[in-house]
């Protein structure tokens, strides 16, 4: 059955749950957890992916949070921001909650990179000149490091440093309880930046406390004894990230499982490192996006799945990008041998204007694929593939909890769509937060968005496209991204998937398609990084010259792009890029900024420096 409307209970209230802790802010959160179990190793850290080389318990992280704040509150006020500059590592998690013990906001970013060419601050800057703060923490070495950075020291002229790792836990007792209450802002979540400049999402107490308890619920499983303490969580995502910072720091605090974190560079250089872990700790639960899964597919041996029991891993939660059915697939099969079920995909989608979750589950079952009519689908329409047609499958993201109430609604009319047309998906509940912050204008438009059916509730504009079947939410893409050729919808990452797998020289995932107007019409545009080992040979060849090893033609390539997307999506690239590994610009949580390849290619900007 096609649904266009999703709204079990009555909308906007959250449903009672039964071991509800009852606490209205993440500070009392964290105390409980320092009072009830101060010794219990909740948090550990595996800094080259494999030793332990720290861990925290939450007495540990509640005086030094306390210690923090008193030395935070020497120099600002509460409602000041604080900017959090952390590399891999468990001092974040103190400092984080150092700055909400001390009634400010707090404020992850990524870490500030410097290099031969000094250090890159456009971002750093972007989120000053947004969230003025007063404060900027980070450790001893990392300000060090920075101290000689002419870049950096103008950027944070007038904002005060502070290594939180040299704080005296003595004076943790002059701390005082923050006048802070569940509707308090607890901290702002930038966004990556991949449709233009970072926006700080405030989040308050009562919204991660609410998503908290939404993430529970969706990922319960039931099969846990009373009294059986739940599986740990093994993570790499950075703690700046919303996946990261409420899977790894605040969701364990929550729901009482321990913590097993190591640095994204130990996965990504070995991905092998991840599964590990999990296999070590015999039960685990993880999350990941979903090119973590592929990367693993294709970088991890059949030697080393022999070392791995993964029969344990409870949940495997797949958001934050797309979700492909292939990828699901070529796990499942190559991890079968070492115990991996496919059920413990957990297939979710959300975004950090909802804290982190939207949908997911249920938990334990299978993921839900579903084959629908591709011709349908770029028209905008929902209709189950028939035989002999062309398909394309996709995977349900899960169920909606009754907290929350979603609409599929038209994004040019603001009317709610028909049971079988796809339009964008509408979120109203607690777990949104309450706009951007210093943002009015892009507030009102993205958070305070109505329907005539539903007077009394404000939704959340997602950006995000999809549709509701069976029960589960099916998203296609992003409504800025979205490719309109013909006045047919194209998705990029489709595109860029079946880019990805068109010739073995093309480097994984690492494309962007996009559409250009030449004058008179949209045509649609595929930009491609080519291997290191296999250099591009352009242009007419002499008759029995020696060419390069491993070389490749660009004519080879390009026809070969070319004829895939055609063949897959039954549209024409009117021109391809083949580029030098690295040049694409992606965002610190690896998203492609194709809005950035759009304004570089139409502009030229792309050289013959960045050719492959």
């Amino acid at each position: 059955m096609v649904q266009g409307t999703f709204s079990p209970t009555s909308a906007g209230t959250a449903a009672p749950q039964d071991d509800d802790p009852g606490w209205l802010t993440l500070v009392e959160m964290c105390r409980a957890r320092a009072a009830g179990e101060p010794d219990r190793e909740y948090f550990s850290f595996l800094e080259n992916g494999v030793e332990e080389s720290d861990s925290l318990t939450p007495a540990q992280v509640d005086l030094r949070a306390r210690a923090i704040a008193v030395e935070l509150l020497r120099v600002a006020k509460p409602g000041d921001r604080v900017l959090l500059n952390y590399g891999p590592g468990l001092d974040f998690v103190p400092a984080f909650f150092g700055a909400l013990y001390a009634g400010m906001i707090a404020v992850p970013i990524p870490p500030v990179e410097t290099g031969r060419d000094g250090a890159k601050t456009d971002r750093l800057e972007a989120v000053l000149a947004s969230a003025r703060p007063a404060l900027f923490l980070s450790t001893t070495g990392v300000l060090e490091k920075l101290a000689g950075s002419e870049q950096v020291a103008r950027a944070l002229a007038g904002v005060t440093r502070l290594a939180t790792d040299t704080v005296d836990t003595a004076v943790a007792g002059e701390w005082h309880e923050p006048d802070i209450d569940r509707d308090t802002v607890a901290y702002l979540q930038y966004s990556s930046g991949s449709t233009g400049l970072p926006k700080g999402v405030m989040l308050t107490h009562a919204n991660v406390l609410d998503n908290l308890a939404l993430i529970h619920t969706n990922g319960a499983r039931g099969d846990l004894e009373e009294g059986q303490t739940p599986p740990p969580v093994v993570l790499w995502l950075p703690l700046f990230h919303d996946m990261g910072l409420v899977n790894a720091v605040f969701q364990p605090l929550y729901a009482g499982f321990e913590a097993t974190l190591m640095p994204p560079l130990a996965f990504v250089q070995h991905p092998f490192n991840w599964l590990r872990a999990i296999s070590d700790r015999g039960d685990a639960i993880s999350v990941a996006p979903n090119f973590a899964y592929e990367l693993c597919v294709r970088r991890i041996s059949e030697e080393q799945i022999a070392k791995l029991d993964l029969s344990g891993w409870r949940l495997a939660a797949v958001g934050a990008e797309p979700v492909r059915p292939e990828t699901l697939e070529r796990f499942a099969e190559k991890f079968a041998p070492a115990g991996f079920r496919r059920a413990t995909f957990f297939p979710c989608y959300g975004l950090a204007e909802s804290t982190v979750m939207v949908s997911g589950g249920p938990a334990p079952e299978e993921p839900v694929i579903r084959s629908f009519d591709a011709a349908a689908l770029v028209a905008g329409r929902v209709r189950p593939a028939t035989e002999g047609a062309r398909a394309r499958q996709l995977v349900g993201c899960g169920q909606i909890q009754p907290s929350l109430t979603l609409r599929i609604v038209d994004p040019a009319t603001g009317e709610p769509c028909a049971d079988d047309t796809i339009g964008e998906v509408y979120v109203s509940g607690y777990s949104v937060g309450s706009g951007y912050w210093d943002a009015p204008a892009i507030t009102e438009e993205t958070f305070r968005a109505r329907l005539p059916q539903d007077p009394d509730l404000v939704f959340l504009r997602t950006g995000d496209l999809g549709f509701l079947y069976d029960g589960q939410l099916f998203i296609t893409g992003r409504r800025k991204d979205v490719i309109i050729l013909d006045g047919l919808n194209y998705y990029p990452h489709d595109i860029e998937a079946t880019v990805s797998g068109s010739h073995p020289a093309l480097r994984q995932d690492r494309c962007a398609a996009f559409s250009v107007d030449d004058g008179g019409q949209e045509k649609l545009v595929v930009l491609a990084e080519v291997q290191r080992r296999h250099p591009v040979v352009r242009g007419p060849v002499a008759e029995g010259a020696e060419l390069p090893r491993n070389s490749v033609r660009a004519t080879e390539l390009e026809a070969a792009i070319r004829r895939a997307v055609t063949a897959e999506h039954g549209v024409r690239v009117s021109e391809v890029g083949l580029l030098r590994p690295g040049v694409l610009p992606y965002t610190s949580s690896a998203k492609i900024k194709r809005a950035e390849c759009r304004e570089r290619w139409s502009a030229g900007t792309f050289d013959a420096d960045h050719l492959a």
